[in-house]
Formats: structure tokens, C-alpha cells, sequence
């Protein structure tokens, strides 16, 4: 393996910084080797299906999401898929879109005020806001697992349980479809109602636990903003 050389992650492959995601399948070409440790920059096809939380998990941890490190033993060649401007434009067009200083600019473009901090007026202002702009069609999904199912995603719980709750209850796995805002509180924030594409039951869910699936939907960065203002102006 030599460096500019495009390489595969490997079946059964997990990410190095958050153990339940699967990487299987990421495309990239490797930039650095330090004994068998490869530093890998993920394509631009492999960038354009990231998931939104890891994007987000990334900035907030200061890891870079456009690089990866594995182990030679956890990737195989492959032919490059894209060139290297389509990869440049790509982690462009991602650090644009989530940049701190573009997203708090639109923050405070909505607020209207220089005070960012989450209270009533700035909760019914970003309100009325998302009630004019959030538009249907709109699928979404959990950005991560909801409160309800921690224990049995990391706790060790009844899988069994597990199954038959989530016949009833919404899950982070499921894809749901967008139906209007459903009211605010203060510890939550907005809520939305929504409709499971499996089995048409609907929800009332916390938009801030929620992400567009298309990251290409105008609705995506709308609702990535709102989350990322929940997360850190509370």
C-alpha cells in the first residue's frame, strides 16, 4: 500500500471513535502511513453519505470527520472512485455547511438578536420560524438512540423487550415522515409530529433528538442548525 493509493474498509469494521458505528464499505485514499497505521481521506462519495451525528459528534470533539485512522489489516485496494478535486470541493462544501461561524450567522439571522441563549421568546421566535420553512415532504430520523431506548442500547437490557417496546414506541432507527410542529417546552425544546414509514403509526418527538436522512434536503440545515443551537446554548 503506498500513499495516494485508494483502499476499503474491510466487512465488520467499526469506527475507532464511536464503537456502534459501522464503517464497512467507507472509500478513501491513504495520505499518511505510520507503521501499519494508515491515515486515510475519505472520498467524496464516502463524505456525501456521512451521517449527520457523526459530522456534528466530530466538530464537537475537535476530531476531523473528513480523515480516517486504520489498521492496514482493516482495509483492501480498491480503484479511486472520484478525483481529488471532487474530494476537495466536497470537505469544502462540508465545512462550509458546518462551519460555527456560517451557523451561528444564520442562528442570529433568525433570532433576530445578538443573544443566542435558549429562553422562552428565543424558543416561540425560532418557533414561528421552522413553522414558515420546515417543509413536507421531509423524512428524518434519530440522530441518536432516544432516551427511553439507552438502556437497552448500552445497558445490556432485554433485547427481547427491546423488540416488542419499539413496535409501540418510536426508535433512532426508524425513518419517519414530517407532519407539522407540535408545540415547545423548555427542557425539550420543539416538538414535531411524525409519521413511521414502516407502519404509518405517528409520534410526537423532540426535533433536537431528530436529522433530515438527505442531507441535500433544504430542510437538512435547517434542522441541523436548530439542533446545534439546542446543544450548545442552553
Amino acid at each position: 500500500m503506498k500513499i495516494g493509493e485508494s483502499v476499503k474498509v474491510k466487512k465488520g469494521i467499526k469506527s475507532p471513535d464511536y464503537k456502534n458505528l459501522s464503517i464497512a464499505g467507507w472509500v478513501g485514499r491513504i495520505d499518511r502511513i505510520h507503521d501499519n497505521i494508515l491515515t486515510i481521506e475519505l472520498d467524496s462519495i464516502t463524505l456525501s453519505g456521512l451521517p449527520e451525528s457523526y459530522i456534528m459528534d466530530s466538530i464537537v470533539n475537535n476530531v476531523e470527520c473528513t480523515f480516517l485512522n486504520l489498521g492496514k489489516d482493516e482495509v483492501e485496494p480498491i480503484s479511486a472512485r472520484d478525483s481529488e478535486r471532487d474530494t476537495a470541493l466536497k470537505q469544502m462544501a462540508i465545512h462550509a455547511k458546518y462551519s460555527s461561524d456560517e451557523e451561528e450567522k444564520r442562528i442570529r439571522a433568525i433570532l433576530k438578536t445578538d443573544d443566542l441563549s435558549i429562553n422562552e421568546t428565543t424558543l416561540d421566535t425560532y418557533y414561528d420560524y421552522l413553522e414558515t420553512n420546515l417543509k413536507a415532504p421531509c423524512t428524518l430520523t434519530g440522530m441518536e438512540d432516544f432516551e427511553w431506548e439507552e438502556p437497552y442500547v448500552f445497558g445490556g437490557w432485554n433485547q427481547k423487550e427491546y423488540k416488542e417496546l419499539k413496535k409501540t414506541r418510536p426508535s433512532y432507527t426508524d425513518r419517519f415522515e414530517f407532519l407539522n410542529l407540535e408545540g415547545c417546552d423548555d427542557l425539550r425544546g420543539i416538538y414535531i409530529r411524525v409519521k413511521r414509514g414502516s407502519d404509518k403509526k405517528r409520534f410526537s418527538i423532540p426535533l433536537w433528538d431528530l436529522e433530515v436522512v438527505d442531507e441535500d434536503d433544504p430542510n437538512s440545515q435547517l434542522v441541523s442548525d436548530y439542533s446545534s443551537w439546542m446543544s450548545n446554548y442552553r
